[in-house]
């Protein structure tokens, strides 16, 4: 059975290749981000009104504990929006490092496959 690749497949000999690779993920990414920002705040809004076993809390040890229960969620969607921007710097840190100095040097290697900068 053929395996599938979300980000697409990750072949890096050319530009396009790294940028469409960069690209793809971080539009499989960007979606997810924003579905568990907005799940972490129902599951907030679900726990905050479970009835508390202290009477004496008045409710306010339900309300912590529903925050503190999210915020695993809420770390989860900042970790999405880490690797989206992670993604796009490593195209523009690929631009920066490599493009002009392999351009300048007319990089040539026959024995490995040819790295085609095709902007």
């Amino acid at each position: 059975m053929a395996e599938i690749t979300a980000f697409g497949e990750p072949e890096f000999f050319s530009t396009s290749q790294i940028r469409d690779y960069c690209g793809n993920a971080r539009k499989v990414l960007r979606p997810m981000h924003h579905e568990l920002m907005v799940s972490a705040e129902e599951l907030h809004a679900a726990l905050k009104y479970v009835r508390s076993a202290d009477p004496k809390a008045a409710g306010l040890d339900s309300r912590v504990r529903a925050r503190l229960v999210a915020r695993h969620m809420h770390t989860a969607a900042d970790a999405l929006l880490v690797a989206q921007s992670a993604m796009v710097k490593t195209y523009l840190s690929f631009r920066r490092h490599y493009v002009v100095e392999l351009n300048e040097a007319g990089f040539k290697d026959k024995a490995r496959r040819e790295f085609r900068f095709d902007d």
